[in-house]
């Protein structure tokens, strides 16, 4: 419970300078206005802008309540910083304190009186307050529960094939919100930038399951804090890895350019890491290829394979959001799909046929459906090209990825479809897969509309 502004000061009724404290401010007021309207504005709770300036959320609270004593000006400083305020609340805060002096005159305070209780009602500190900061600053989190979040979360990446992604989403967002409230209430920085790498991990893996159900809006939105994150955490592989799903996020919402500029900033900001050759490949060429840039695409492709060359690269096929390396079986099923969108069906098959026999060993299904959809894509436009055997590929493709309509699926056979109809026309062949194209497509959408809450 709050204690009277008499009790807190120590001052009877009858001094003089409690009085004029008493008189209403109108400056004083607009300080505690002005800082609860730019903490809303910062979407900040209490609690949350407490942690970052190192007070408790009373003293924050205090700070925003009209009749309230004045804040000190370490604590005004402090809010100032964190709410980006460029001096404007120590400004406010010195003009009440200009104008408090001018109303007391001659029955100014001693300078005793100004020894109280900080952060309200003067400009010292006692013991009492320093011991409570550094009560703060050593608030942590069990090293175990860190670790096993940690580890955990890797796994779910590393085995996302094999997920249930149905499973996968409510418990990622449980795991999400959970994880903010672990890093409000940890102030250790090391267990800290943990933490925050976690929860970008969570966020991309959330963003890359909502690119799959074609929610872009929600998937940029995740895609966006799985960058954040890793720039807070300072882990270059993981802001890499975001800018991995922003492109990936883009080339499938349909806005290739802004695909390429992801990419590209992903590749060329830092050094080379586990995920440049990803970057190149599944962001910069397939966006190229989009683009018409063909010149791009033969140089991103061999500049892909150039560092693939320098990597510690992993054999078969790795899970499609590792943090890892990207294997020469994915970049090679990366590449073809670039080569589709420009045309150039001898590169399509010439790729595919490296990437396919480790990924007819691999156990996913989006995988497996993407490269035959990609060698069906490679008849079209060939000398040789055969309508039958591509359309029976596509067939194929959406059978072994039956049940789970990926947009990235869905999206390149309805390709294959408009492609193929306008090299071969209306064969029966291209209808059945026309056909089975619309009823993917319309079973995705009551899938998507099934799992949405209310």
């Amino acid at each position: 419970m709050l204690i009277g502004n008499n009790e807190r000061m120590g001052r009877g009724t009858d001094d003089p300078a409690t009085e004029a404290d008493r008189q209403p401010s109108t400056i004083a007021h607009e300080l505690a206005r002005e800082i609860k309207r730019r903490r809303i504005a910062a979407g900040l709770s209490q609690r949350v802008l407490a942690t970052r300036v190192g007070y408790s959320r009373q003293y924050v609270s205090m700070a925003e309540w009209e009749d309230a004593n004045l804040p000190s000006p370490e604590l005004v400083s402090a809010i100032d910083t964190a709410l980006g305020a460029e001096g404007a609340l120590i400004g406010l805060r010195g003009q009440i304190r200009t104008e408090k002096k001018h109303r007391r005159g001659s029955a100014a305070l001693a300078p005793t009186d100004e020894r109280i209780c900080e952060p309200f009602g003067g400009e010292s500190v006692d013991a009492t307050d320093v011991l409570r900061r550094i009560h703060r600053l050593n608030r942590s989190v069990d090293p175990e529960v860190v670790h096993h979040l940690a580890t955990s979360t890797l796994a779910i990446i590393e085995n996302y094939e094999d997920a249930d992604h149905a499973e996968l989403v409510p418990a990622l967002n449980r795991q999400r919100a959970w994880l903010n409230e672990l890093v409000e209430d940890c102030a250790h920085p090391r267990q800290r930038a943990s933490l925050f790498e976690v929860a970008g991990q969570t966020s991309g893996l959330l963003g890359y399951l909502a690119v799959g159900r074609g929610e872009f809006l929600l998937a940029r939105a995740y895609c966006l804090e799985a960058f954040t994150l890793g720039d807070f955490s300072q882990n270059m592989v993981l802001r890499a890895w975001a800018r991995g799903l922003q492109s990936f996020c883009e080339y499938y919402a349909g806005q290739y350019l802004d695909a390429l500029r992801y990419a590209e900033d992903g590749f060329a900001s830092g050094q080379p890491n586990s995920q440049t050759v990803r970057l190149m490949i599944n962001g910069a060429a397939r966006a190229m290829g989009k683009l018409n840039d063909a010149e791009g695409v033969e140089r991103i492709v061999d500049a892909a394979f150039d560092v693939l060359a320098r990597s510690d690269a992993p054999d078969g096929m790795p899970s499609s959001v590792s943090l890892g390396c990207y294997s020469p079986a994915q970049t090679a099923g990366n590449a073809a799909t670039a080569y589709v969108s420009l045309g150039r069906p001898d590169k399509v098959a010439e790729y595919a046929r490296l990437a396919m026999p480790e990924i007819s060993r691999s156990g996913s299904p989006w995988s497996r459906s993407l490269v035959a959809i990609d060698m069906a894509h490679s008849h079209i436009g060939a000398e040789q090209g055969d309508p039958g055997y591509a359309a029976d590929l596509v067939l194929g493709a959406l059978d072994t990825s039956a049940g789970k309509p990926v947009v990235s699926v869905r999206k390149r056979a309805a390709e294959f479809v408009r492609d193929a109809r306008r090299q071969w026309g209306a064969l029966e062949k291209i209808a059945a897969v026309r056909d089975a194209v619309m009823a993917l497509n319309s079973g995705a959408v009551l899938s998507n509309t099934e799992g949405q809450d209310g």
